[in-house]
C-alpha cells in the first residue's frame, strides 16, 4: 500500500482516501487531484482489490466508480456501509441516470458525482464529505468526564 500525497499539509490535517476505478488514467487523475488538496491517497483497480485494502487499513473516504470488473461499484459502495467504522463513500461515475444516484444515496452513500467533473469541485466535495464524517465521529464520541 502506497500513500501518495503531493502537498505541504501537516499529517494531522490529512484524510486518507482510497480511489477505486478500473481505468488507470481516471484513477491516476483522481489520486493526483485529491493528493494536491491534502489527501493521502491509495488506489485500487477494482472492488475486490479495494476491499482487501480496506480490511488492511483505515480510510476516511472512498471514491469509487460504478462500472468495474469483478465487483460492481454499487455493490462495492454499499458493502462498505456494513463495515464497523465505514468510511465516507463518494461515487464518481459516468452513469448519469438520476435514479442511480437516488438509489445509492438512499442506501447511505454520502455523495454521487458525475463525470466529467471539474477537479476543484471534485476536491471540494470529497473534502466536505470527509470533514462532515469527521465532525459526526467527534459528536458521536462519548464525552470524557472526570470524577471530582
Amino acid at each position: 500500500m502506497q500513500c501518495v500525497t503531493q502537498n505541504n499539509f501537516a499529517a494531522d490535517e490529512q484524510f486518507r482516501a482510497l480511489v477505486v476505478d478500473d481505468e488507470p488514467a481516471v484513477r491516476s487523475l483522481v489520486v493526483r487531484i485529491l493528493s494536491d488538496h491534502g489527501f493521502c491517497c491509495d488506489a485500487a483497480q477494482n472492488g475486490v482489490e479495494a476491499l482487501e485494502m480496506i480490511f488492511a487499513g483505515q480510510y476516511d473516504v472512498v471514491v469509487t466508480d460504478l462500472r468495474m470488473p469483478q465487483l460492481q461499484g454499487g455493490v462495492f459502495a454499499t458493502s462498505l456501509l456494513n463495515c464497523v467504522e465505514p468510511p465516507a463513500v463518494v461515487v464518481l461515475t459516468g452513469v448519469t441516470r438520476p435514479s442511480v444516484a437516488e438509489e445509492l444515496i438512499s442506501c447511505g452513500v454520502d455523495d454521487v458525482l458525475f463525470k466529467p467533473i471539474d477537479p476543484r469541485i471534485l476536491a471540494a466535495k470529497v473534502r466536505a464529505t470527509a470533514d462532515r464524517r469527521a465532525a459526526q465521529a467527534l459528536c458521536a464520541s462519548p464525552a470524557e468526564t472526570t470524577a471530582e
